[in-house]
């Protein structure tokens, strides 16, 4: 039984990023030179993965599947322009080995917009990405977690240290690491939180009517998950994390990958010399 599929979810307006997203979906603003949502693709893709749901808007689903798709005008643009056909063939590659498929979210929260993939998911066992969670480590985390599981077939969840610590959400653990509950930052803690990267079975959709509401109707997935606390293995990955939802985090990982280019990587660094 091979992990495959992925579930991306992309709810949400991007508020916390206007006036830039009024017109453009926070998952296509650019993360130095692609759209920060090919960045989660293509980390599945690296990790094995088949086939993305994405659970979108009718804020954002046209421009993500507009990319997403083979653009044969461009293609045939490019013919005669040879130095510039790399620049498409990372994300090309990508295009013609995965299938995509868009599902519009029903309920809200992280767990509501999962929810509301259900009938689309094939497989027992499946990947789960949060949209606004940029994550890079050597080995990519999404492939790291399906070779966790391999191991044992729990459910796994990522898991990183963080400092600040936030005041809740924060991560117990139980034996062999898994997931005992989530507190507030006055209880004791393992100093960890959930970062949005899962392995999961089908069975969490059966605990929905168990799940408490928050504000706004919202309904979370790791709520979910301490149902299952003991079939929920926490994986403590090492690598960047971004939160791209946010200004901070979306500028942090800009310059990130920028300076990632060594083309640009001197010109970057003196240019922040200058105006530090």
């Amino acid at each position: 039984m091979k992990i495959d599929e992925a579930v991306i979810l992309l709810g949400g307006m991007g508020t916390r990023l206007l006036p830039l997203t009024k017109t453009v979906p926070k998952e296509m603003l650019p993360v130095y030179d692609v759209p920060n949502i090919f960045l989660l693709v293509e980390e599945a893709y690296l990790s094995g993965i088949k086939r993305i749901i994405f659970v979108v808007t009718e804020h954002n689903k046209d421009l993500i599947q507009s990319f997403f798709q083979k653009d044969e005008y461009l293609d045939n643009f490019l013919k005669d322009k040879p130095d510039k056909q790399p620049l498409l063939a990372r994300i090309n590659k990508v295009i013609q080995k995965m299938d995509f498929q868009y599902v519009f979210q029903d309920l809200k929260g992280t767990y509501g917009a999962l929810y509301s993939a259900k009938d689309f998911i094939k497989n027992d066992n499946f990947i789960v990405m949060y949209g606004d969670d940029l994550i890079e480590t050597e080995i990519p985390l999404t492939k790291s977690l399906i070779m966790e599981w391999e191991k044992d077939h729990k459910m796994q969840v990522a898991i990183k240290d963080s400092k600040p610590l936030p005041k809740v959400g924060l991560v117990q653990l139980g034996k062999d690491d898994c997931l005992k509950n989530l507190v507030s930052i006055d209880k004791p803690n393992s100093g960890y939180i959930l970062h949005g990267r899962m392995l999961i079975n089908k069975k969490i959709f059966t605990v929905k009517e168990a799940l408490p509401k928050h504000k706004n109707d919202e309904y979370y997935l790791p709520y979910a998950l301490l149902h299952f606390s003991d079939d929920v293995h926490c994986f403590k990955y090492h690598g960047k994390y971004f939160n791209i939802g946010e200004k901070t985090g979306y500028i942090k990982a800009s310059i990130y990958y920028a300076i990632k280019d060594s083309n640009n990587k001197y010109d970057l660094l003196t240019f922040f010399k200058e105006i530090i």
